[in-house]
């Protein structure tokens, strides 16, 4: 586990009980002394220098020992400890412990304590916390106090959450939250509410917590509890992350902020810097380093100036040395996990030492420092053996199998994933598992041992489908689980390309890619939810969260120093029952609608029987690549006259992963930026990715291409042939996914459906864009412009022309609204957006068009997810003029972002641009564009396909002498369905 993201599980908690002044002293004080001689005693006491300073003050006034003078404290002691000074807020706090004790009032006494345990707990020094929270909750019993127990219970719920102990957490919370209701504590209810939603969150019960995390904000603000508003904020900031809404995270952390600038909060640096790293995790989400770079630096500042939690100042060099490694700049990472690691030696945190020592150590291996990588990984490993750290030593063993594989010391590799596997099996961290089998299988076929090799990578590869299936809520989880995990499958075509299984190799491939898109697709539970029934919608939740808090207690069971192996056999067998039921649940809904097969990722992989079904004739081949680390794959399937079968070959195109990445970034650099010396790089490509399938493609007309990794911002078509002519000139091209996509778009377009009762195009152009939709998308891509495109309005104007105005539909500036377009889009057969399109390859399903926002309930950002609910019938859908921000969000992963959604909705074929393009050419493209499209719709031209169209409207671009450059030409692709 990173550091990063032990820090926000932690933080996710801080704040959710603090001391808390809603709760009332429960016992009456007869004659009552007069305010003014109270408040002047309290102040007296503040101001003592010494314990027996207010001792003699206390004995003086022994007359105003009450109740009365605890309850003046605590507003002081709270006050200190909202702005961070915790050393002022706990001598009070032992004073109130004091007075208590002394006049005998146990419910004080338990109040005190509490409030004592809040101050621990604020501080990450639990094991006081608890202690205290403990004491107070015995005392509370006594007395017959709910009120009190609800207090109490809340506390120690916090320290079980921040002790990652969920299940328990939430246990507390749950009876903590009933007791304050019954009571009609409404001030505490709203504390308690955040940190249920808090546990909540942390079991994967993401709607849940929501609910409750948005129950505690309308109650704190209904009662003015702003701190419990923040504390809820905040919260529902980090879940907003986990779910990829960065703009919504940032409006709620900017609610929190806010409510810091004001004066009673001013002082409580430590929330503004909780709040600004989790803008900083934000900004690596969308992979802007710079920025999160920037929001550690500056949260780090504030805890330096705090001095008061070296944990947290440990963390944050440590997320700063993560940003450097991810860079590659690997000394920087260096100089800050050492600082790190002086931070934890003086605190004594073994865990977050450990943690530490294991990051130098794998920066080492990068570096190629075997020798000090081996030493580091040892003594992280050494560290979390002593401190019986269950989850962390099967890490700190994978870390040494990654080692032992650079250094091609295969049997030892062997040895420690074996051990890795071992454990991670027993703690049920199926996450490191799937890495040591992967390892495992790795290391039998260094050793020459294949079929062991097989066994591992499918042992692997199940593991992490056992995962997927237990993946709970949606959007960024289910998006990017698998971004990380294709390793065994790679292992696996490696494997079999050596044994030249090439079709097995392939159906592997289309594996790994296949399901990456359509887990995306399913962006979260939305498209299913509307499927579904109210009960089958309810059946089905309830089955996958029992599962998933089954799964949690049987981690947390056998995590333990002594696990209680009936209790995890009971949980096993639980947890396979649970599975099963669910299994069986999904099944019986895929029966009852067919359409989740889509919705769910549950499409079957294409078999070697389908391929040749995909091949529309004998002139156009298929190409899919694999990019591995050391080596490309690149996959060719055609069919010749008379064949009952496709023909698969596959070559080895060896070039490193990273090297692949710089020649293709420098190439797409040098056309988007209208470099004139393109051109040997252009060749330099084409021989590297297209002439070893020279003899498959010899005589094709047709380029179907699936590429993977940082292919998809590669522009094929503006490759360069051994003769000096563009690939475009010869073939034409479009891309998909996976062809296990393209078999389902097919399938898609090829169902019987109604025509559209309304209209052949669907025309937006130029919209009115609102300053509230611009602040609003700013708020997550700094610095994106969302100008006028005034030739993006000549464009949808001429369009309507051409499609003549009885059978099309045509919108500019304040009419090209959000609510129109999701009102009309139903009735046409193409439907062209010349706007801006805002992508975002960290979390695809929340990329968007910038519309003109409409009525009250649309902001003018279509996001994918919005697009994936329409029901649309048309063939195609154009993205024009979409200004991408290259840098930040990448014209692949982003693109095929809005083309899945649209998919989703119907539309099997989109195409979309991989750069910044220029106006005038863009428009003379599109017109061209669709006038192709419109001849090949007659009957004499019913074979013409949407590539040829794409490809005919280039050429005449290209013959331009002023539009000659690729750039002019090549920006624009098309992602599905060919025909």
């Amino acid at each position: 586990m990173s550091s990063t993201l032990r820090v926000s599980l932690c933080l996710m908690a801080l704040g959710l009980s603090l001391i808390n002044p809603a709760l009332a002293q429960t016992q009456s004080v007869s004659n009552p002394p007069a305010l003014s001689e109270v408040n002047d005693l309290v102040a007296a006491l503040l101001s003592a220098k010494s314990e027996e300073e207010q001792e003699r003050l206390l004995a003086r006034n022994s007359n105003l020992m009450n109740s009365s003078l605890l309850a003046a404290l605590r507003s002081p002691a709270n006050s200190l400890a909202r702005k961070g000074d915790f050393v002022r807020a706990m001598r009070i706090s032992k004073l109130a412990v004091r007075i208590a004790e002394r006049i005998g009032d146990r419910v004080a006494l338990g109040i005190a304590l509490c409030d004592f345990g809040f101050i621990y707990y604020r501080q990450n020094r639990l094991a006081e916390a608890l202690d205290r929270f403990q004491k107070g909750l015995v005392i509370f019993e006594e007395a017959g106090d709910k009120g009190g127990k609800a207090f109490a219970l809340s506390g120690i719920g916090s320290v079980n959450f921040n002790q990652r102990r969920w299940d328990q957490a939430l246990d507390y919370f749950e009876k903590s939250l009933a007791l304050s209701e019954e009571v009609g504590e409404r001030r505490l209810t709203a504390w308690i509410l955040g940190g249920l939603g808090g546990a909540q969150t942390a079991l994967g019960r993401y709607d849940l917590g929501l609910e409750s995390l948005q129950k505690s904000c309308a109650m704190s603000e209904e009662l003015n509890e702003k701190e419990a508003l923040m504390v809820a904020t905040n919260n529902i900031a980090r879940l907003y992350i986990d779910y990829g809404r960065y703009t919504d995270a940032l409006e709620y952390l900017h609610k929190s902020l806010k409510i810091l600038e004001e004066p009673e909060y001013g002082g409580n640096k430590r929330q503004v810097a909780i709040g600004l790293m989790n803008i900083a995790v934000i900004y690596s989400r969308q992979g802007d380093a710079d920025q999160e770079l920037e929001y550690y630096r500056k949260s780090l500042k504030i805890f330096e100036e705090l001095d008061n939690d070296k944990i947290a100042i440990a963390v944050l060099h440590n997320s700063i040395g993560f940003v450097y490694r991810k860079q590659g700049q690997y000394e920087q990472a260096l100089e800050w996990f050492h600082k790190s690691l002086q931070y934890l030696e003086k605190v004594q945190d073994k865990f977050d030492l450990a943690l530490c020592l294991t990051n130098i150590g794998a920066v080492y291996r990068l570096q190629g420092r075997y020798d000090q990588a081996l030493e580091y990984l040892r003594k992280g490993l050494l560290l979390r053996e002593e401190i019986k750290d269950r989850r962390g030593i099967p890490d700190s063993l994978n870390s040494l199998g990654r080692l032992y594989q650079d250094q091609g010391r295969y049997a030892e590799m062997l040895d420690v994933s074996r051990r890795a596997a071992k454990l991670a099996e027993e703690n049920n961290a199926r996450e490191e598992l799937w890495n040591a089998q992967g390892r495992i299988g790795s290391a039998f076929r260094a050793l020459g041992q294949p079929t062991e090799a097989r066994q591992s990578f499918l042992a692997a590869i199940s593991t992490i489908e056992s995962l997927r299936h237990d993946v709970a809520g949606g959007g960024q989880q289910q998006q990017s689980f698998l971004e990380n995990k294709l390793s065994p499958w790679l292992g696996m075509i490696e494997l079999l390309v050596s044994q030249k299984e090439y079709v097995d190799a392939l159906t592997f491939a289309e594996k790994s890619k296949a399901r990456v898109l359509l887990d995306t697709l399913q962006a979260g539970r939305a498209s299913l939810c509307q499927s579904l029934t109210p009960r089958e919608r309810q059946t089905e939740e309830e089955q996958r969260l029992r599962l998933v808090a089954l799964n949690s207690q049987l981690t947390g069971e056998m995590r333990r120093d002594k696990p209680d192996q009936t209790r995890v056999a009971e949980l096993k067998a639980g947890v396979e029952k649970a599975r099963l039921e669910y299994e069986a649940l999904e099944t019986s809904l895929y029966v009852e609608h067919p359409e989740l097969k889509v919705h769910r990722g549950e499409a079957s992989i294409i078999k070697a029987e389908e391929l040749r079904d995909l091949l529309p004739d004998t002139s156009t081949a298929l190409l899919e690549y694999v990019v591995a680390d050391d080596q490309t794959y690149l996959f060719a399937i055609t069919k010749a006259i008379g064949q009952a079968k496709a023909q698969v070959q596959v070559f080895t195109i060896p070039i490193k992963r990273a090297e692949l990445e710089k020649q293709t970034e420098s190439f797409r650099a040098q056309l988007a930026g209208r470099d004139l010396a393109f051109r040997d790089s252009a060749r330099k490509l084409y021989d590297l990715l297209l002439k070893p399938a020279q003899g498959a493609l010899r005589g094709k007309s047709g380029l179907v291409i699936a590429p993977d990794d940082k292919l998809w911002e590669l522009p094929f078509q503006a490759l360069l042939t051994q003769d000096g002519r563009y690939v475009i000139e010869r073939n034409a091209v479009s891309y998909v996914p996976s062809l296990t996509v393209l078999r389902e778009m097919k399938a898609k377009r090829n169902r019987p459906q109604a025509e559209p009762a309304g209209y052949s195009l669907l025309a937006l152009g130029n919209p009115a864009v609102g300053k509230e939709t611009i602040e609003r998308a700013t708020l997550a891509l700094r610095d994106e412009k969302l100008g006028p495109l005034p030739e993006a309005e000549k464009e949808v104007t001429a369009l309507g022309q051409l499609y003549g105005g009885a059978r099309s539909k045509v919108y500019i500036g304040a009419e090209a609204r959000e609510d129109r377009l999701k009102a009309e889009a139903t009735q046409a057969r193409v439907l062209h957006f010349a706007t801006h399109g805002i992508l975002n390859n960290a979390s695809p399903m929340y990329s968007h068009l910038a519309l003109a926002p409409g009525d009250k309930n649309e902001d003018g950002l279509l996001e994918a997810w919005e697009l994936m609910q329409l029901d649309l019938k048309a063939d195609l859908a154009v993205l024009s003029a979409c200004e991408t921000a290259r840098g930040r969000f990448g014209a692949g992963e982003g693109v095929i972002g809005l083309t899945w959604a649209l998919f989703i909705a119907g539309v099997p074929s989109t195409v979309v641009s991989q750069w910044k393009v220029e106006s005038a050419s863009t428009l003379d493209l599109m017109l061209a564009f669709h006038r192709r499209l419109r001849t090949a719709s007659t009957p004499a031209k019913s074979n013409a396909t949407k590539a040829e169209a794409l490809r005919q409207a280039a050429l005449k671009v290209m013959k331009n002498p002023e539009t000659g450059h690729p750039f002019y030409w090549a920006g624009f692709v098309l992602v599905g369905a060919d025909r």
